[in-house]
């Protein structure tokens, strides 16, 4: 008997099964996410919410991510649910390592420093940074990505070869459907993948026609569409079985008003333009390359719109899929009217192709044979600059990826200490007694004047995105009870967070506030802790 041959038969088809490029793809993406990222996997950095959901996954069904809660609640029954960041982490990296080995098979991708640099660059993009800071839950979040990528990778290669396009439709539908109930933000990258598809259809003269262009894309739309639709029932029938509500966080529980949806769209507009990506390019370098980058990409875009051999009026229908690309990667501005839905570094992944779509041109380009000129040459000269500015957009992001550890870190380490402080405060208050019931007064408006200075540091705030906050955010988050409990073993049924009541009484309001002397006192038998008014 052979019991390890077939598994060993097994890998090697599994091998021969991509190409070096995907190689070079998987690798460099595994490399550079351990050197972006190895701070966090293998260290605990934990506040906010990864100290409320330690062993859960937030919010699930209730905020529309079914799936996520069908994992949890898989996960719950048989191997229980931790936030342990090495597992998380080096499964979130190889997740997004393959994605890149799919993207790189998708568009043909010949050159290995291209499939590289692609790989590279998923990993280090700071959204990527922003999931880690909720570790409780990053592998899932980035299968949902590799699902994304695969839905549209499946739907794509049927249209192409024109075979078996019912079917893969159906299979991208629930991929697709699956990806969004475990986060919605990813919807971005569907369907940026499906338009540069469809644009490089047109410069690889696909289309007999502009009805052909249209049908395809006609195709992609109704996948979305029947993709949107079953996560809209899925979410509706999980809430009616698990008999619960959809959560008020972020205008959830609103409708959709249409009124409203021009000003959203000119919001989403100025975002792009902006080039600030809700806090990934918050230094200036950063803004300035990813506008020149566009810039070129623009210029390099218009030179193969020329170079291609399709018809005039493909070429001009084609402008309508380019004008939706950018719409597309920023879909999750559009999501909601609500005044309380605010967007975030941890929704931008379809941002990515900011940079993505430049290193895919730039393999388009190789692989057209040119006459030298004027043109050419200019373009050439451009696309070197292209390729020096992304270079230094990755060593970039990975730097600050790095610093943004280090900045929660800090933060986390001086929570401790302010807490480890002020718990001794309360137990040594004269009065005190183990039985006595502990709140927690004006926690969101404490102000201390003996906040350390580096908290100030221009440093530190150079790192803005989610969820790197500075210390004094720490202590002052109305959820920090969580950070008590893991981090120094303090806050039981006994203590708790004033909703404002406690506040309202006459001794409370006499009291001064935290550190200041008698800011923690006993209050008919209660133990108040008074940080801010």
């Amino acid at each position: 008997m052979n019991f390890t041959a077939p598994i060993e038969n097994y890998f090697e088809k599994l091998r021969s099964r991509f190409n070096q490029q995907q190689a070079y793809a998987f690798i460099a993406a595994l490399t550079a996410g351990l050197v972006a990222h190895g701070y966090v996997i293998f260290n605990r950095i934990s506040y906010h919410d990864n100290t409320a959901c330690l062993f859960n996954l937030g919010g699930t069904y209730e905020s529309g991510r079914w799936m996520l809660g069908f994992i949890y609640d898989i996960q719950m029954m048989t191997t229980k649910l931790f936030a342990v960041p090495v597992f998380n982490g080096i499964l979130s990296i190889l997740f997004i390592a393959i994605a890149a080995m799919f993207i790189v098979e998708l568009f043909d991708v010949e050159s290995r420093f291209l499939a590289a640099a692609i790989g590279v660059f998923m990993v280090v993009y700071p959204v990527v940074t922003s999931i880690f800071s909720f570790m409780f839950t990053s592998w899932e979040y980035q299968l949902a990505l590799l699902l994304a990528v695969i839905s549209a990778k499946v739907l794509v290669d049927a249209v192409s070869c024109q075979q078996g396009i019912v079917k893969a439709f159906i299979i991208s539908a629930l991929l697709c459907t699956v990806s969004l109930g475990i986060y919605q933000a990813y919807i971005g990258v569907v369907i940026a993948l499906f338009l540069i598809k469809l644009f490089f259809g047109v410069l690889e003269n696909h289309y007999e026609s502009p009805l052909d262009y249209v049908k395809t894309g006609l195709i992609y739309l109704a996948d979305l569409c029947v993709s949107l639709a079953l996560w809209a029932v899925l979410r509706k029938v999980t809430m009616a079985v698990k008999h619960i509500v959809a959560v008020d966080y972020k205008g959830m529980d609103e409708g959709y008003q249409l009124a409203k949806l021009p000003q959203v769209f000119i919001g989403m507009v100025k975002a792009f333009l902006g080039f600030s990506q809700e806090g990934i390019n918050a230094v200036l370098y950063q803004r300035a390359f990813t506008a020149l980058i566009f810039v070129i990409t623009l210029m390099q875009i218009c030179y193969l719109m020329i170079q291609a051999k399709s018809k005039l009026s493909i070429k001009l229908f084609s402008l309508i899929g380019l004008v939706l690309l950018p719409i597309g990667m920023n879909i999750v501005y559009l999501l909601s009217t609500s005044s309380e839905f605010e967007v975030d570094s941890l929704m931008l992944y379809g941002d990515i192709f900011v940079y993505i779509l430049p290193l895919l041109l730039i393999e388009k380009m190789q692989s057209m044979q040119t006459k030298e000129g004027f043109v050419n040459t200019i373009i050439a000269g451009a696309t070197w600059i292209q390729i020096i500015a992304i270079t230094i957009m990755t060593l970039g992001y990975t730097y600050m990826d790095n610093a943004a550890y280090m900045k929660g870190e800090i933060a986390q380490e001086q929570a401790v200490a302010y807490f480890n402080q002020m718990i001794t405060a309360v137990k040594t208050c004269e009065g005190f007694n183990e039985d006595m019931e502990i709140i927690l007064v004006g926690q969101a408006e404490l102000e201390d004047g003996t906040f350390a200075l580096v908290d100030n540091s221009d440093q530190l705030d150079a790192v803005k995105i989610e969820k790197f906050p500075r210390y004094t955010d720490l202590v002052s988050y109305e959820g920090s009870l969580f950070f008590m409990r893991e981090h120094l073993g303090f806050g039981n049924e006994k203590v708790s967070v004033d909703d404002g009541t406690v506040a309202q009484e006459a001794a409370v309001k006499a009291m001064p506030t935290y550190p200041n002397d008698g800011s923690i006192a006993i209050v008919d038998g209660r133990v108040i802790v008074k940080l801010g008014e």
